[in-house]
């Protein structure tokens, strides 16, 4: 008489999908919105150097200070040139209206006087250069020239940086640039675990030659809150919602192919496999696509349960996804 082999058992628990937002994340650094290096634009010695290292600054704040030399001598000599042109002027001008002098006389005065105003904008613009005043509010982050230094034009005074906003760069996958765009909302979380709000300034169109990945900044509005430049941060940019659903990371398997997957109950109690894809992580479990709306996981055994076993499910009791 043959003898039946017994159902095996399977222990389920009953999973059901929602929506769930999907974000693109990325592992980047901070960085400040502008980086320039202040230069000479003229050749002087270094006389003073006001501004301490990491001291914020406003737009024209003096930061390297250089012997004005036989400069500001130049800038009068050129002013009291442009006075006498101006007497000249007004003399011929006035001898033309009365008739007692010729008219040609008035042009020449004329030019003499428009040489020497250009002369004195020629000598005030050599004399500022003298002062090398920061082009932008920042922070004073490197002085790179000390009192009694000759600088020559292009060399450095010192480096300002603009905190304001902090930027995060970030480099994506080309799966994911093509559904980025400058304004999107996003989320940067820095090492520490401090969560700031962000938005995309900056999507690159073109990839990158060696790793075929885009640049991606976005601005952070990290309020009053001290962000330096330079430390690991993650950006997530929320780009729509899916249907997914929550499950343990320890439910997930491999079929025979080697794909990832889990295995569930079918509507003729055999067992079936679902590939899926993990979208999202957290300490409450994964977010994964590919199952059925509903569906009753095996919880123990499923890496012994072979597809299109006949089972008997026996539900986990208070078992949690």
């Amino acid at each position: 008489m043959t003898t039946e082999k017994p159902v095996p058992e399977a222990v389920t628990i009953q999973v059901s999908s929602s929506l769930h937002p999907v974000k693109v994340e990325a592992k980047g650094r901070t960085a400040p919105d502008k980086t320039v290096t202040v230069k000479a634009g003229t050749t002087g010695t270094v006389i003073s150097t006001p501004v301490a290292e990491g001291t914020f600054v406003k737009k024209g704040t003096l930061l390297c200070g250089l012997d004005v030399e036989s400069r500001a001598a130049r800038l009068k000599e050129a002013e009291a040139n442009r006075d006498a042109a101006r007497v000249d002027y007004e003399a011929a001008a006035q001898l033309a209206e009365k008739g007692l002098g010729p008219k040609n006389r008035v042009t020449a005065t004329q030019a003499s006087l428009d040489a020497a105003e250009a002369a004195v904008n020629a000598a005030r613009v050599e004399l500022s250069k003298t002062q090398i005043r920061a082009p932008f509010d920042g922070i004073f982050e490197t002085r790179l020239a000390e009192a009694g230094d000759f600088l020559s034009p292009g060399q450095a005074c010192g480096e300002l940086v603009d905190m304001s906003p902090v930027i995060v760069a970030v480099q994506v996958s080309e799966e994911h640039a093509g559904k980025l765009t400058t304004g999107m909302d996003a989320l940067v979380r820095l090492a520490g675990g401090n969560e700031y709000p962000a938005k995309l300034r900056y999507v690159s169109r073109t990839a990158n030659d060696s790793t075929r990945t885009f640049r991606v900044e976005a601005a952070m509005d990290a309020g009053e809150a001290p962000v330096p430049a330079g430390v690991t941060a993650e950006l997530l940019i929320p780009i729509g919602e899916v249907e997914a659903t929550r499950i343990s990371p320890g439910l997930l398997t491999l079929s025979d192919s080697g794909e990832m997957g889990l295995r569930y109950i079918q509507a003729d109690n055999t067992v079936g496999f679902a590939p899926v894809t993990i979208i999202d992580e957290s300490p409450q479990g994964a977010w994964v696509t590919g199952l059925p709306e509903t569906a009753q996981l095996i919880s123990l055994g499923q890496d012994y349960l072979a597809e299109g076993v006949k089972v008997k499910p026996v539900p986990k009791g208070g078992a949690q996804p």
